[in-house]
């Protein structure tokens, strides 16, 4: 950059006033940005300086007509991140940043006025220059303040998670603890919240907003936001309601605006921190006996999977009942590697028909005829009784519990 005369002499004059523009500044930030005027003075001397500090580098960049280095835009950057965690708004940081500005240049503007002799092409070239630093300013405060924007929220999000998952299996914390850390969160566990838990499309990345989108949608009234968390490949969801009326009918729209293939465990709705527990486990487990038993549809309801429920309370008597009732038939198919389990399942889907259950089988009626008699014969129980049907059916139901607990454990 060519040296232009009079630069350096006009610049002089910026820094014999610099005590004027930097109070002139503050008092101007502190007057006309609310956001700078509710702290006290521990951010005012911060500004003070940081001020003094963007005219001082200004002033060097000027009077040695050069470019910013690099350690002056990190130094900018630097109080842009101050800032941000200060929870200072980014647009009032750069209204700050150009007072600052616009001040030098009224001096910058005074001393060309007063200087003895030709100021045009110095003039010229400091308002380039002061037009340059601006955008430069601008641009490293927003860029700093935009990093420690995002180590905020990746912290903000890392604390948030870590709460909900105390929330939702217990911590050491009292039940006022836990209440007054879900207010800092935005969360009012005082309402009464449905539970669910859902595994979406595999490799689905973004299944936690698109259940909290859904989730704002289909209770567009509710006093408070739903609660979302991704654990490993299920979605949980607590969703607030004062009471639905009927919050089947609201898990199924949620449903309805999910993309892809959903399939929900359904708890609650309940009150307060322990009924939140409570709801959230009795929405997993619904997952888990819905995915065990192959239940049809997308919401499966705790209330109305309570038998099973009790038939997984005591792992070992539900071992016990399946051997009794159908332990001769899995015996006899591992044995001959025959099919009278999967037939009288059949059997049972078909609602007794031999016809339709040969049809799913691929078997003639004939043979379906025939492994039933086996089953009568082994079992010693009767299809054609009512009581010994139901013995029979909660049993096969009974044989999908204990399988999945099987395979599910390490």
């Amino acid at each position: 950059m060519a040296k232009i005369d009079g630069v350096e002499a006009i610049v002089h004059g910026l820094m014999n006033r610099i005590d004027e523009v930097v109070d002139g500044a503050v008092r101007e930030i502190w007057e006309t940005i609310p956001s700078y005027a509710r702290y006290g003075d521990d951010l005012r001397s911060e500004v003070r300086a940081a001020s003094r500090e963007n005219v001082t580098t200004l002033a060097q960049i000027l009077g040695q007509q050069r470019e910013i280095s690099g350690d002056e835009l990190e130094a900018i950057q630097r109080v842009g991140a101050r800032r941000a965690e200060s929870g200072i708004p980014l647009d009032d940081v750069l209204n700050a940043y150009r007072m600052v500005v616009r001040l030098c240049w009224d001096t910058i503007a005074d001393e060309c006025r007063r200087f003895r002799g030709n100021a045009l092409e110095a003039t010229i070239q400091l308002a380039q220059s002061v037009l340059r630093y601006t955008d430069e300013l601008a641009s490293s405060a927003a860029e700093g303040y935009a990093q420690a924007q995002r180590a905020i929220v990746r912290e903000q999000e890392g604390e948030r998670r870590d709460f909900l998952s105390e929330l939702l299996y217990g911590s050491e914390g009292s039940a006022e603890e836990v209440l007054g850390r879900a207010h800092t969160f935005g969360y009012d566990l005082s309402l009464d919240y449905v539970a669910l838990v859902g595994i979406g499309p595999e490799g689905d990345a973004h299944a936690e907003q698109a259940v909290v989108s859904a989730a704002k949608v289909v209770a567009p009234h509710s006093s408070a936001d739903p609660i979302v968390l991704q654990k490993g490949k299920q979605t949980i969801a607590l969703i607030p309601g004062e009471s639905p009326a009927d919050p089947l009918s609201m898990a199924e729209k949620l449903v309805t605006e999910l993309a892809g293939d959903w399939r929900f465990g359904m708890g609650g709705p309940a009150p307060g921190l322990k009924g939140i527990r409570r709801a959230y486990v009795e929405a997993r487990e619904a997952l888990e006996i819905g995915a065990a038993l192959e239940l049809r549809g997308p919401i499966h309801r705790f209330d109305d999977l309570l038998l099973y429920h009790f038939l997984r309370v005591e792992p070992a008597l539900l071992e016990r009942f399946v051997d009794q009732m159908l332990g001769p038939l899995i015996a006899y198919d591992e044995r001959r590697k025959g099919e009278l389990i999967k037939t009288i399942e059949a059997y049972f889907s078909a609602d007794g028909s031999v016809k339709m259950a040969g049809q799913m089988l691929f078997a003639h009626p004939h043979t379906v005829t025939y492994r039933l008699k086996q089953v009568e014969k082994l079992t010693g129980w009767s299809l054609r009784d009512p009581e010994d049907k139901l013995r029979l059916q909660l049993a096969l139901r009974a044989d999908r519990l204990a399988r999945a607990r099987r395979a599910s454990s390490p």
